[in-house]
């Protein structure tokens, strides 16, 4: 009886024993498993540095600045300055500007919107495809320097000479009027980042003015532009138009008047204009997407008003930026509020007036 307690007493040990080893070498695995992960986060991270490190990030938060307020207005100008191969007046930049005007534009950059699509990194430089919504002050600024400049002519006919400081405050007042009419336009192109002493800084260019305000050197080379000079161009023929970026062409298909719809609007007649734009070589290296929306249009009616766009699109022929190589349909709506038999259209690059051309309504 002794002898058989003794012996289950050792068989119930020897469970324990091996429960115990059991249960240390679970324990041990499931060290290595954390052990083992704790190892590959720390791989990861040394691999891949910290996330809010990265190009894009950098990008997104350098635009993230811009729409908070916290850009310098001068700067984007200069920055476009610097690469432009124009002859820019000094009068005519960021420097005209009052502090009042810098602060409205800093309000309007809020109005901004913005996506980083992607990211190329080659060693210390890398290259981010950004999708921006940014402002069309391109059309203000060339709006407000065609004033300008009549205006300082006309005084100069009257025999008043206007000193550099009454030029900047006309300048600058009507920038600050127009500011209230800002429009915002759909823009792609790519953003360089290098890395300096082992941070990834944002490389600040006329690309950045681009995307942000909307101008670049065409902007400011309007000044005693010949009217003859604007050429011609013909109904469903391709018009080629040649830049320092590349070249494309455009072709003006048609104008056909349509029904009133849900935008009804008395008096108002609805026209559309069709046309198409095809990339040739535009965007070096297609770093700069081709873009041609209704702000690339001045249209006057036969009586020479001023005609309004109107808030509708076909959704097969809406405009797109496209790369080299590629062609987009598109259309701009029109409110016509005469009996008008044509629109005369003028193609425009910023406020440079390219080419013209007299479409007939159907």
């Amino acid at each position: 009886m002794v002898e058989s307690l003794t012996k289950n007493l050792d068989v119930i040990k020897m469970k324990l024993v091996d429960a115990i080893i059991y249960k240390r070498g679970m324990i041990m695995k499931k060290m290595k498993k954390l052990a083992v992960g704790l190892i590959l986060i720390i791989s990861t991270t040394m691999l891949y540095g910290c996330w809010w490190q990265n190009p894009d990030f950098i990008t997104h938060s350098y635009f993230g600045d811009a729409k908070n307020g916290h850009a310098d207005i001068q700067k984007l100008f200069t920055m476009m300055e610097d690469e432009s191969n124009q002859n820019i007046k000094k009068d005519f930049n960021g420097n005209s500007f009052s502090e009042e005007t810098q602060n409205k534009l800093l309000k309007k950059l809020k109005g901004i919107d913005y996506k980083v699509e992607s990211e190329n990194i080659d060693g210390d430089r890398a290259r981010v495809r950004a999708n921006i919504k940014g402002m069309d002050l391109n059309i203000i600024v060339g709006k407000a320097m065609e004033e300008t400049s009549g205006y300082i002519h006309e005084q100069a006919l009257s025999g008043v000479q206007i000193s550099e400081k009454e030029k900047n405050d006309y300048f600058d007042n009507l920038v600050n009027k127009y500011l209230d009419q800002v429009t915002y336009s759909d823009r792609v192109s790519y953003v360089d980042v290098e890395k300096v002493d082992k941070k990834w800084i944002v490389k600040e260019s006329a690309a950045i003015s681009k995307l942000l305000l909307g101008i670049d050197e065409y902007t400011f080379g309007n000044e005693n532009q010949n009217p003859e000079k604007v050429q011609a161009m013909s109904l469903n023929t391709p018009f080629t138009v040649e830049t320092e970026l590349g070249n494309y062409n455009l072709t003006i298909e048609d104008a056909r008047a349509i029904g009133a719809g849900k935008w009804y609007e008395f008096g108002v007649n609805k026209v559309v204009l069709d046309y198409n734009y095809e990339n040739i070589s535009f965007g070096v290296n297609n770093v700069t997407m081709l873009y041609i929306g209704e702000s690339a249009f001045q249209v006057l009616d036969d009586e020479g008003n001023i005609v309004d766009t109107y808030p509708t699109s076909e959704e097969s022929r809406i405009p797109e930026n496209i790369g080299i190589g590629e062609k987009c349909s598109a259309t701009v709506t029109f409110k016509l509020k005469s009996d008008s038999k044509n629109l005369n259209v003028v193609f425009t690059r910023g406020s440079r007036k390219i080419c013209k051309i007299t479409v007939p309504i159907n």
